[in-house]
């Protein structure tokens, strides 16, 4: 029987990811391993000067579960210290899109990248939202067409795998899809937020400030956010964690270092 571990940024009691232990769970045995706080935006983050703490959390349709005072990466790499190999790991469903080249601040999708480094093959499966329409618990979410795709991707991997060269799958849904809502592979737009800094000052007249992002108005034809924000598609792309730049090394060197 496969083998499953679900994490995410939300923390362990988000909805989003009991909806993808429920989306799952027929597919083999699944594991949990989560922070027990929100840790959006923790990107690869790592807990390297203080103790872990887990503590085991009961989630419906788990074999077991784990709520870490850690990062999404710490959950990931405690779960393989702990139960070993897995033959596939999901993270999400987040409570937002994750979209752009921009996905390396995610927490969700970090967790499916150090999942990769593992060499576990790995999906990373985010659902818009409209804030507007929910509250920030997630209740109100519909998350049904998210985890049709999910079990769909899913069931795919654990029975293909993954080509070679992809090490994971970045998955975003629009708010409104349907399960027949057409599913385009994309490309990582160059990026989804353009962040700045306000300053406020506090009662006591001393300033302090907030990091924001302002959204990104237009997107390339190809890119997730495009098939996203544009299209209102489901947008799949994989990742090669590899970074590497796909350039003659030999040229780059006589442009950095002359003939010598």
């Amino acid at each position: 029987m496969a083998k499953i571990l679900i994490t995410n940024d939300d923390g362990i009691y988000s909805r989003g990811l009991r909806a993808a232990v429920e989306a799952v769970q027929d597919l083999g045995e699944v594991y949990v391993v989560a922070p027990l706080f929100q840790r959006s935006a923790s990107g690869r983050a790592m807990t390297l000067h203080r103790p872990i703490r887990a503590k085991l959390v009961d989630v419906p349709g788990a074999e077991r579960a784990y709520g870490l005072d850690g990062m999404p990466v710490d959950c990931v790499i405690f779960a393989v210290a702990r139960f070993g190999g897995f033959d596939l790991a999901i993270s999400g469903i987040n409570l937002g899109e994750n979209l752009s080249t921009e996905i390396t601040v995610s927490g969700t999708a970090s967790a499916a990248i150090e999942a990769a480094t593992h060499g576990i093959p790995s999906v990373a499966i985010s659902l818009e939202v409209d804030w507007k329409k929910t509250l920030g618990d997630g209740k109100g979410i519909d998350f049904s067409a998210a985890s049709h795709f999910l079990h769909r991707i899913a069931k795919s991997v654990l029975e293909e795998g993954l080509p070679e060269g992809v090490d994971m799958l970045n998955v975003n849904v629009p708010s409104d899809a349907t399960p027949g809502t057409p599913v385009v592979l994309t490309r990582l737009a160059r990026r989804m937020f353009r962040p700045t800094v306000e300053e406020r000052i506090d009662p006591k007249g001393n300033p302090y400030y907030w990091v924001v992002g302002r959204r990104c108005e237009k997107f390339e034809l190809g890119t997730d956010a495009y098939a996203l924000k544009v299209e209102r598609k489901v947008s799949v792309t994989p990742i090669n964690i590899d970074m590497t730049a796909r350039v003659d090394f030999e040229e780059l060197r006589n442009v950095l270092f002359g003939n010598t």
